[in-house]
C-alpha cells in the first residue's frame, strides 16, 4: 500500500494527513509534498498520522528534517494521531522537540496560527499601538494576541428598532361655517310658477 497524502488548512496552519506506508518511497512523496507547501509560504503544520500502518527510518528522517527546516524559518510542526502500534517508533526516531497530540483536534486547539492572516494581525496591532513588525508565533505580544481576538470576534448585530404602531389618522376639525338650511326642492306646480313670476311676498 502506497503512501496517501491529503492536505487542508485552518487559518495559517496547514494540515497534512498521511496514510498507508511511510517507507522509503513514501518518504520521497512526503518530502515533495511538504516542499511544495513550504514553497507556497506555509510555515505552520499539523501532521496527522492517524492513517499510517507502517513507518520506516527513512520516513522518520524525512519528518525530522522537515521539522528542523520549519523551526529555522520560525514556524511550527505538530504531530497528531500516531497509532498505538507506531508510537514507540515515532518516539525513538523523532526529536522530542516535536509536540505530539492524541488527535488532530488536540493539535489545532489553541494553536496561535489557526486564527487570522498575518497582514490582518499586523494591521490590527498597528491600530492598537503595537510595533509594525510581526513577531514569531511563539513570541507574540499580549497586544498582538488581543488584536487577533478583536478581529476574530464575531460581530454582534445591533439592537432592532422597537416597532411602532401605525399612527391613527387625526379626524379633520368640523367646519366652523354656520350650518345652512337645506334648500327647498323647487315647486313645479301652478303656485310655484306664480310665485316665481310675482316675486317673494313683501313684509
Amino acid at each position: 500500500m502506497a503512501l496517501e497524502l491529503a492536505c487542508g488548512q485552518q487559518g495559517q496552519v496547514h494540515i497534512v494527513a498521511v496514510g498507508g506506508r511511510l517507507d522509503a518511497d513514501g518518504a520521497v512523496d512526503l518530502e515533495l509534498g511538504l516542499q511544495e507547501l513550504e514553497a507556497g509560504g506555509a510555515r505552520h503544520f499539523v501532521v496527522d498520522a492517524a492513517g499510517l500502518i507502517y513507518v520506516s527510518s527513512a520516513g522518520l528522517k524525512t519528518l525530522a528534517a522537515f521539522a528542523a527546516r520549519v523551526a529555522a524559518q520560525r514556524g511550527s510542526v505538530r504531530l497528531a494521531g500516531v497509532p498505538p502500534a507506531l508510537q514507540a517508533a515515532f518516539k525513538e526516531g523523532l526529536p522530542r522537540q516535536i509536540p505530539t497530540y492524541a488527535d488532530r483536534s488536540g493539535a489545532l486547539a489553541a494553536h496561535p496560527a489557526t486564527g487570522l492572516a498575518p497582514d490582518l494581525l499586523q494591521a490590527a496591532s498597528r491600530l492598537m499601538g503595537a510595533e509594525a513588525g510581526l513577531p514569531a508565533v511563539a513570541e507574540r505580544s499580549e497586544l498582538g494576541q488581543a488584536a487577533e481576538r478583536l478581529l476574530d470576534a464575531k460581530a454582534v448585530p445591533g439592537q432592532p428598532e422597537v416597532p411602532r404602531p401605525p399612527r391613527a389618522r387625526t379626524p379633520l376639525p368640523p367646519s366652523r361655517e354656520p350650518e345652512r338650511d337645506p334648500e327647498p326642492e323647487p315647486d313645479t306646480g301652478l303656485g310655484g310658477k306664480l310665485r316665481r313670476l310675482l316675486g317673494p311676498k313683501q313684509p
